[in-house]
């Protein structure tokens, strides 16, 4: 593979890495990608958001990509026209894995080479065994082929899926035959403990830092082992009802501890919808779900450079900037 040095360079466009002072310059790139990808997969129907609307989206997720973004070891590079960002890319390394959180250029702006260029200068070379690669993947079957270039192979689907609160609550109401374990509310040094004990072995790498960021500003649940007195599943829930990760010690392990998730965000927020991502691998929650009003909103897949056998135990992270 080419080293970005090599590239040919493009007509009035530049690059260079980014820093902590770019990030809300290019969320709004991000928004107006995401948008138009939805636009092409038939997922909205609605206009582009507007700048009111990306900065309340700003400072509701603004925390958890400052934090990506401080991790040692990332990456983040930026194209730019003119001095105004087209596009950009970020890489957020976690012990011996990179996760590539976001690749994102402005619609009128395909097509030019930009996004593997941006790969090219954020994954340089091949992953190794000591450090792999990993990517959350939407859009077209072409951009699909774009990362598989990188190293990266899907290895599960990735699905967005959303239900109705009222409708989710009144299915759940008529589950009077379902026994469930009880779901508890552990302290935030305890649920660090748990999820660095329970994640690993699901989604082949660690991740210490995340959970620690997690334990400040996200609430925990579990289910615990009376006998053991530790974690048989975890979930954290975002104040803004963000919910997931969630990690089970098996596949069946994870499903109490979502619901339970979800009958207190469709409680306490009132949300307009729920939602989830899960990985087709989790067949025990997504086949629970279905049953309770969920469908498949918008399709994506999880690529990496390894197998991640474990994945039918895991409920990914929200935002999708993170596995």
């Amino acid at each position: 593979m080419a080293s970005a040095a090599e590239q040919v360079p493009m007509p009035e466009l530049t690059f260079r890495e980014g820093g902590p002072g770019d990030l809300r310059a290019v969320f709004t790139v991000s928004e107006l990608a995401v948008h138009d990808t939805a636009l092409r997969s038939g997922v909205l129907d609605t206009p582009p958001p507007s700048e009111t609307q990306i900065e309340e989206e700003w400072q509701r997720r603004r925390h958890l990509l400052e934090f990506t973004a401080a991790q040692p070891g990332s990456g983040f590079w930026l194209c730019e026209r003119a001095g105004e960002p087209i596009g950009y890319g970020r890489v957020a390394r976690f012990g011996e894995m990179e996760e590539l959180t976001e690749l994102m250029v402005l619609p009128a702006h395909h097509r030019q080479g930009i996004g593997r260029a941006l790969l090219e200068r954020l994954w340089p070379g091949d992953p190794t065994p000591d450090l792999g690669r990993v990517v959350v993947a939407a859009g077209a079957s072409a951009d699909l082929t774009l990362y598989s270039d990188f190293g990266v192979m899907p290895i599960t689907g990735h699905w967005h899926i959303r239900a109705h609160p009222e409708d989710f609550l009144e299915r759940r109401s008529r589950e009077i035959d379902t026994a469930e374990p009880a779901v508890v509310v552990l302290e935030s040094d305890r649920a660090v403990r748990e999820w660095k004990r329970l994640e690993p072995p699901a989604i082949g790498h660690r991740r210490p830092r995340l959970h620690e960021f997690f334990g400040r500003t996200r609430t925990c649940l579990a289910t615990m082992d009376p006998g053991a007195e530790s974690a048989t599943a975890l979930c954290w829930i975002g104040a803004g009802g963000e919910i997931g990760p969630a990690v089970g010690a098996t596949p069946q392990d994870l499903v109490p501890v979502v619901l339970q998730a979800l009958d207190r965000v469709a409680k306490t927020r009132e949300p307009d919808s729920l939602s989830v991502f899960c990985a087709t691998d989790s067949w025990w929650l997504l086949r629970r779900l279905r049953g309770l009003g969920f469908r498949v909103w918008w399709p994506s897949w999880v690529m990496c450079s390894i197998p991640l056998p474990g994945l039918d135990r895991y409920m990914p992270t929200r935002p999708p900037h993170l596995l």
